[in-house]
């Protein structure tokens, strides 16, 4: 079975562009990068995908599962998304482990297009307050970029994912901001910051009064 470096070098080779030129379409300034990619020595996070897709002109359902159509990639209506912890979202940054999650607490169904990668997660805490409240259902798509205003889940460096609002800023960094101003804004240029996913559904938990 291919894999997905591979399946990189296959469409990489058919373009016929080297391993550095590719690098420079990612903008990334080393091609060694896409050379570990392709010998499998470096695991390809879902972001890096994103990008290399881009790049090499193909779907991101075709990099990773070798579907040009993406009938693999993408789900009709009424698929089954698993419903994880938010400890179990911060392991969701490598190919293996979205594939084959772990700690999966129940499944719900969503009736939109979502890619293999999507997953759901319980809101908890107030940091996203009033807009978001704990026991709320986000649905999150790692095949998504965010784009400005618009709400992630992130790795801050520890093991445990968190939710916020996303902001780029001008030099390449982030910014993820929380909705509760009790709480402070998390900055990429002071912290290690990795975006799983970006929100492509809220579900309102209606709480009996």
């Amino acid at each position: 079975m291919e894999t997905v470096g591979q399946r990189i070098k296959r469409l990489r080779e058919a373009l016929k562009i080297s391993q550095a030129e590719l690098a420079a379409r990612c903008g990334w300034a080393s091609q060694s990068r896409i050379g570990n990619y392709e010998t499998g020595s470096r695991k390809v996070k879902v972001e890096d995908a994103v990008v290399i897709a881009s790049a090499l002109d193909v779907s991101p359902g075709e990099l990773l599962f070798g579907t040009p159509d993406n009938a693999v990639f993408i789900k009709q209506q009424g698929r089954e998304i698993p419903l994880v912890s938010y400890v179990q979202a911060g392991t969701f940054t490598e190919i293996e482990n979205v594939l084959s999650p772990e700690g999966v607490l129940d499944t719900i169904i969503f009736n939109e297009n979502i890619s293999e990668l999507g997953f759901a997660l319980r809101v908890k805490g107030d940091s996203m307050e009033p807009e978001f409240r704990e026991g709320d259902t986000i649905i999150i798509d790692p095949a998504i970029n965010p784009l400005p205003g618009e709400f992630v889940v992130a790795k801050n460096g520890d093991h445990e994912a968190t939710f916020k609002k996303y902001r780029p800023k001008a030099n390449g960094h982030c910014e993820l901001i929380p909705l509760n101003p009790d709480y402070h804004t998390i900055d990429s240029e002071k912290q290690p910051l990795q975006i799983i996913g970006t929100m492509i559904e809220h579900r309102i938990h209606r709480r009996k009064r």
